[in-house]
């Protein structure tokens, strides 16, 4: 099998898993990482979130949209520069970040409890070492 095929798959897999645990909420599983990330880094604007989740900016807008729609997610222009977006999370998007993350505990709990020792850390410790050499090979292909 080739390093997509399996990366796919194991994405596939895992994602499955968290919209089990978060089903519940009302909420899917890349839905519930997309607050987490615009939690975490709304300061860094809407290019700063695509870059940081290797997606590319037309993608994102078409996720964060469904954001917008459900009442989780505002946007408006940067106060330094108009061109940039700034987000931020609601009242009900913080609200559903609060009430779901009990199922993405579980479910990272159920995942985690299947790995042996230190597989965990090696996972994530692979997992940035895949992103970065896509990353690397990709800059490679275009220069």
């Amino acid at each position: 099998m080739c390093a997509l095929a399996s990366t796919r798959r194991a994405a596939r897999l895992l994602t499955q898993l968290y919209d089990s645990y978060l089903a519940e909420y009302g909420i899917e599983a890349g839905q519930f990482a997309l607050l987490m990330m615009v939690d975490a880094m709304a300061e860094r604007g809407q290019a700063g979130i695509a870059e940081a989740l290797g997606m590319d900016k037309t993608t994102l807008s078409r996720n964060l949209k469904v954001l917008r729609q459900r009442g989780w997610v505002g946007s408006e222009a940067g106060s330094e520069d108009a061109r940039r977006r700034e987000l931020s999370l609601t009242a009900e998007g913080r609200a559903m970040l609060t009430k779901a993350r009990p199922g993405w505990r579980r479910a990272q709990e159920a995942f985690r409890e299947r790995l042996k020792g230190v597989e965990w850390a090696r996972l994530l410790d692979t997992m940035e070492n895949i992103s970065r050499a896509a990353m690397d090979a990709g800059a490679v292909k275009r220069s």
